[in-house]
């Protein structure tokens, strides 16, 4: 009789169809998948039974301890899941969330027309890609990296928290990945080192803490392309969000001036159910029209006039700039989702 629950051969029969986008197993047996956005619970008596010894042979040891509230990747069988043990009332939880074997083309991903140009043709400031848990945040920066590969190459450093899509080398590009908790102790002080790596694309997985958000904009105003993530459901307040990491308190008007100088670009972007499997829907704020800078977007951010921000980019059409309404009604009209009554 097996000692421990079969954690990969439930996950590879699970994630094989279509949409699935986490599993979290609970140690009281009950196990939740969600799927083109829907959860479905079940419950595993055997999981229960098994929880303790199947997490000391998955989990525990990558954590040197209990490794509760801490996330690392799982792989086996050439399958690689982003896995978060946390401990709760009466138990603990493990999520699983499986991650991509290779990174996707913008094309694949159905990024909005001319951001990876856009992008490609930046040489410094802050890119923020924004979006709730889930919505392919790190997929969509990974992209974009690697379309500074296919382009030119340079050094790029990412600091993520885990490690979740691996880059390849060419012999004009170099990517360093350092990890949290592994090869850095923290995202500030991997900002810090990256700093000293005379890097040419800096990214941080998530703009969480104060030291990190901070250092990710002193970097962006020295001349450093940064792009990072963050935690937002609307483009126009990704900047209020960022902020408000730097200061929880108040807004800092040092923090919205040096912001406003070295903004580049806002994408925030969400996974709605469609007719074959998650279909992304993006806003997107750019503060750059024809390589010239939008006195506008940066005058707004500098005052912290946040509706003035959102008025423009429904007023952005002409310099690039995509409504969320505008990216639906794109995606309706190509098939790709259903109309809303």
């Amino acid at each position: 009789m097996s000692t421990t629950f079969p954690l990969f051969e439930f996950l590879e029969e699970v994630t094989r169809q279509p949409g699935t986008t986490d599993v979290t197993l609970v140690s009281d047996g009950r196990v939740a998948v969600r799927r083109n956005t829907r959860l479905a619970v079940s419950r595993l008596e055997p999981l229960a039974r098994l929880w303790h010894a199947t997490i000391a042979e998955h989990f525990t040891a990558h954590q040197g301890g209990s490794g509760a509230g801490a996330s690392i990747v799982l792989q086996a069988s050439g399958r690689r899941y982003r896995a978060t043990l946390a401990a709760h009332a009466g138990g603990a939880s493990l999520s699983l969330r499986p991650l991509a074997a290779r990174v996707s083309s913008a094309e694949e991903l159905r990024l909005p027309e001319g951001l990876k140009e856009y992008f490609l043709g930046l040489r410094g400031g802050l890119v923020l890609v924004g979006g709730p848990t889930g919505s392919g945040k790190s997929t969509t920066v990974a992209s974009l990296l690697d379309s500074r590969r296919e382009a030119g190459g340079g050094k790029i450093v990412t600091i993520e928290d885990p490690v979740e899509i691996v880059h390849s080398d060419d012999e004009h590009t170099l990517f360093i990945q350092r990890e949290l908790g592994t090869s850095v102790a923290g995202y500030a002080e991997g900002l810090e080192l990256a700093l000293q790596m005379n890097p040419d694309v800096i990214a941080v997985q998530e703009v969480r803490e104060s030291a990190a958000a901070e250092t990710a904009l002193s970097a962006a105003l020295s001349g450093h392309l940064v792009i990072a993530s963050m935690h937002a459901f609307t483009a126009p307040t990704v900047p209020q969000r960022y902020l408000a990491v730097i200061n929880p308190g108040m807004e800092d008007l040092g923090a919205r001036e040096s912001l406003a100088a070295c903004l580049e670009a806002i994408v925030l972007q969400r996974l709605l159910p469609g007719f074959d499997g998650l279909v992304p829907v993006f806003e997107v704020m750019l503060f750059r029209h024809r390589g010239e800078r939008l006195p506008a977007m940066e005058r707004l951010v500098r005052q912290g006039n946040w509706v003035g921000l959102r008025q423009e980019l429904a007023e952005g059409r002409r310099n690039g700039m995509i409504q969320w309404e505008d990216s639906h009604r794109e995606r309706v009209a190509s098939g790709l989702l259903p109309a809303v009554p």
